[in-house]
Protein backbone atom coordinates (compact mmCIF):
# COMPACT_ATOMS: atom_id res chain seq x y z
CA UNK A 1 0.00 0.00 0.00
CA UNK A 2 1.61 3.60 -0.95
CA UNK A 3 1.43 6.13 1.29
CA UNK A 4 0.47 9.24 1.37
CA UNK A 5 2.14 12.60 1.11
CA UNK A 6 2.43 14.04 4.38
CA UNK A 7 1.50 17.68 4.44
CA UNK A 8 3.74 19.88 5.97
CA UNK A 9 1.98 21.72 9.05
CA UNK A 10 2.83 23.38 12.35
CA UNK A 11 0.73 22.38 15.20
CA UNK A 12 -1.87 25.24 15.13
CA UNK A 13 -3.03 24.35 11.66
CA UNK A 14 -3.35 20.31 12.09
CA UNK A 15 -6.97 19.97 10.75
CA UNK A 16 -9.34 17.17 11.46
CA UNK A 17 -9.36 16.98 7.96
CA UNK A 18 -5.54 15.71 7.55
CA UNK A 19 -4.70 12.23 7.35
CA UNK A 20 -0.69 11.91 7.23
CA UNK A 21 1.09 14.57 8.07
CA UNK A 22 4.61 16.10 9.35
CA UNK A 23 5.79 18.24 12.28
CA UNK A 24 8.52 19.83 13.09
CA UNK A 25 9.17 21.07 16.60
CA UNK A 26 10.68 20.16 20.12
CA UNK A 27 10.66 17.18 22.21
CA UNK A 28 8.95 18.25 25.47
CA UNK A 29 8.06 15.31 27.53
CA UNK A 30 9.22 11.58 26.94
CA UNK A 31 6.12 9.38 28.26
CA UNK A 32 7.76 5.71 29.03
CA UNK A 33 8.11 3.98 25.72
CA UNK A 34 4.52 4.80 24.70
CA UNK A 35 4.45 8.40 23.81
CA UNK A 36 5.74 12.06 23.59
CA UNK A 37 4.63 15.19 23.88
CA UNK A 38 5.79 17.59 20.57
CA UNK A 39 5.63 21.53 20.78
CA UNK A 40 6.76 24.36 18.68
CA UNK A 41 5.94 27.78 19.28
CA UNK A 42 2.13 27.39 18.29
CA UNK A 43 1.07 24.65 20.62
CA UNK A 44 2.08 20.85 21.97
CA UNK A 45 0.43 17.34 20.08
CA UNK A 46 0.78 13.89 21.48
CA UNK A 47 2.89 11.43 19.40
CA UNK A 48 2.64 7.74 19.36
CA UNK A 49 5.98 6.73 19.49
CA UNK A 50 4.77 2.51 20.11
CA UNK A 51 5.71 1.33 16.39
CA UNK A 52 9.16 2.96 16.01
CA UNK A 53 12.66 3.17 17.71
CA UNK A 54 12.97 6.12 19.28
CA UNK A 55 16.52 7.60 20.54
CA UNK A 56 16.09 11.09 21.11
CA UNK A 57 15.85 13.44 24.69
CA UNK A 58 13.60 15.59 25.89
CA UNK A 59 14.50 19.23 23.95
CA UNK A 60 15.82 18.04 21.15
CA UNK A 61 14.15 19.22 17.06
CA UNK A 62 12.42 16.01 15.59
CA UNK A 63 10.43 16.01 12.26
CA UNK A 64 7.58 14.07 12.83
CA UNK A 65 5.77 12.31 9.87
CA UNK A 66 2.62 9.65 10.31
CA UNK A 67 -0.80 9.52 10.44
CA UNK A 68 -3.07 12.08 12.29
CA UNK A 69 -5.87 10.25 14.44
CA UNK A 70 -8.58 12.18 16.44
CA UNK A 71 -10.38 10.55 19.58
CA UNK A 72 -13.74 11.14 20.62
CA UNK A 73 -12.71 13.64 23.10
CA UNK A 74 -11.45 15.66 19.91
CA UNK A 75 -7.75 15.24 21.39
CA UNK A 76 -5.12 15.05 18.07
CA UNK A 77 -2.61 12.42 18.00
CA UNK A 78 0.24 11.53 15.45
CA UNK A 79 0.60 7.85 15.19
CA UNK A 80 4.47 8.47 13.58
CA UNK A 81 6.09 6.37 11.99
CA UNK A 82 9.27 8.35 10.57
CA UNK A 83 11.29 10.48 13.34
CA UNK A 84 14.06 12.51 11.61
CA UNK A 85 16.49 14.28 13.77
CA UNK A 86 16.57 18.03 13.30
CA UNK A 87 18.76 19.42 15.55
CA UNK A 88 21.07 21.28 13.13
CA UNK A 89 18.31 23.05 11.66
CA UNK A 90 17.79 26.28 12.19
CA UNK A 91 14.35 26.61 13.62
CA UNK A 92 13.27 30.36 13.97
CA UNK A 93 14.30 30.49 10.12
CA UNK A 94 12.00 27.31 9.40
CA UNK A 95 9.66 28.82 11.28
CA UNK A 96 9.07 32.19 8.72
CA UNK A 97 9.73 30.42 5.77
CA UNK A 98 6.78 27.86 6.80
CA UNK A 99 4.81 31.45 7.16
CA UNK A 100 5.77 32.50 4.04
CA UNK A 101 4.79 29.72 2.24
CA UNK A 102 1.51 29.88 3.42
CA UNK A 103 0.57 32.62 3.14
CA UNK A 104 1.84 32.30 -0.69
CA UNK A 105 -0.45 29.51 -0.93
CA UNK A 106 -3.74 31.69 0.23
CA UNK A 107 -2.93 34.25 -2.27
CA UNK A 108 -2.79 31.64 -4.86
CA UNK A 109 -6.36 30.37 -3.91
Amino acid sequence: MEKLYAKQRIIRDVKNEDERIQITGYVKNLVEDDHIILEDKTGHIKVSIKNIDFNFKEKNLVNIIGNLMIKTDGEKIIDADIVQDMNNLNFEYYCKLYELKKELNEKER
